[in-house]
């Protein structure tokens, strides 16, 4: 069996279930390293604005190591918050055949990057890069270029999460032949299981914050900054008059001016911070779910809605828009447009009758679990690990 090292972050309530299927499954010989302990125990996030540690367990059912980390000021989110000398050792003496790196944004990812690459170990690359907007100034796309494209070009497997991010890698020189599917996925059967019970439950759900349950209900759940819009969606659900029900969950700098705004208007209801073990039962309570974003790589959020049966409306700078119109699931909006966000929240309450979706959920997620995405890493190991 083919040794397999997985260098991420730090445990991410999304990827830990990937990593106990492909240890199930064992086809490779798995072991996940981490960079940081961040959302173990009660970990600060800017985003949220507060404190917190996820409420489902993150460390069990597979192989794991946490690697020293020397950083003055160790973080998951910054270049400098994850410095790892460690590594070197451990990528040259654990006899792993293969290195799977979760992005480039971290010290401590080129450090196993260039490791892997003078040791001959084969590595592949998974994140979520989408192709070049003219925004990009000159400069940056030169030395962007100049930095990425070996790392590519160099790699034995790009493990695509997406239609965009396969396009990215096509455009940074990697081979159609070396580009993989390997989506970014959630536990879709644990979503599922949730969001049947927010329905049976969906009277008593919104009542118990004050909101008609016969009523049309919309939903965000995100991080209450200013690239995630939350504001545009009370602006445009104000455009509509106010007729569906907007509940909000989420933290963040822009919480307060939320919650001034939900003062005055009856049929908006903040939650605050919602741990993964209830957000899915409010993903199913809900008839759509939105994700305004103006720059969002993916929205895995968009992934657990789907599976819960919540039917998405995004932004078309969210990551998924593409591959959500592939599906022809949902509806895409311009992004910063609220006359364009309104109109398509009531395009959906006007259809009213979304079982119609249904089957377009059902196909998503399942073209977005962590099966498909196992099978993507577990075909790469095979193809590229002699």
């Amino acid at each position: 069996m083919k040794r397999l090292g997985i260098v991420v972050s730090h445990p991410i309530q999304y990827q830990v279930p990937l990593y106990q299927l492909l240890t199930k499954r064992g086809k490779v010989d798995l072991r996940v390293y981490y960079l940081t302990d961040h959302g173990v125990n009660d970990s600060y996030d800017p985003g949220f604005g507060q404190a917190f540690k996820y409420d489902i367990p993150l460390l069990e059912g597979y192989s794991f190591e946490f690697v020293k980390n020397v950083s003055p000021k160790p973080s998951p989110s910054t270049f400098l918050g994850s410095i790892n000398p460690n590594l070197i050792r451990i990528i040259k003496k654990s006899s792993l055949d293969c290195v799977l790196v979760h992005g480039w944004s971290s010290m401590s990812s080129w450090i196993v990057l260039t490791t892997a690459r003078s040791s001959g170990i084969p590595y592949f690359i998974r994140g979520e890069a989408r192709p070049d907007t003219q925004h990009v100034s000159p400069l940056k796309l030169k030395v962007k270029h100049a930095l990425i494209k070996p790392l590519v070009r160099s790699a034995s497997a790009c493990l695509s999460i997406g239609e965009e991010n396969k396009k990215f890698y096509l455009e940074y020189g990697a081979s159609l032949s070396r580009i993989y599917d390997a989506p970014y996925s959630i536990d879709t059967e644990r979503f599922g299981i949730a969001g049947e019970k927010g329905r049976a439950n969906r009277s008593s759900l919104l009542s118990g914050i004050g909101l008609n349950s016969d009523r049309f209900t919309l939903l965000f759940a995100a991080k209450f900054q200013e690239w995630k819009r939350p504001l545009d969606v009370v602006r445009a659900v104000d455009k509509l008059g106010g007729k569906i029900n907007l509940v909000m969950i989420g933290d963040g700098p822009l919480y307060r001016i939320a919650k001034e705004m939900e003062s005055s208007r009856p049929w908006l209801k903040l939650l605050g911070f919602v741990n993964q073990s209830e957000i899915g039962e409010w993903y199913g309570a809900s008839d759509v779910f939105v994700l305004p974003s103006d720059n969002e790589p993916w929205g895995l959020a968009v992934n657990e809605a789907v599976a819960a049966g919540a039917v998405p409306i995004v932004s078309d700078s969210v990551g998924c828009a593409n591959d959500l119109k592939s599906f022809g699931l949902g509806w895409v909006f311009e992004t910063a447009n609220i006359d364009s966000l309104a109109q398509t929240i009531d395009r959906a309450y006007i259809a009213k009758d979304l079982d119609v979706q249904k089957e377009a959920l059902v196909k998503f997620s399942k073209a977005f679990g962590v099966e498909a995405t196992a099978t993507g890493i577990e075909s790469a190991v095979e193809d590229f690990v002699k």
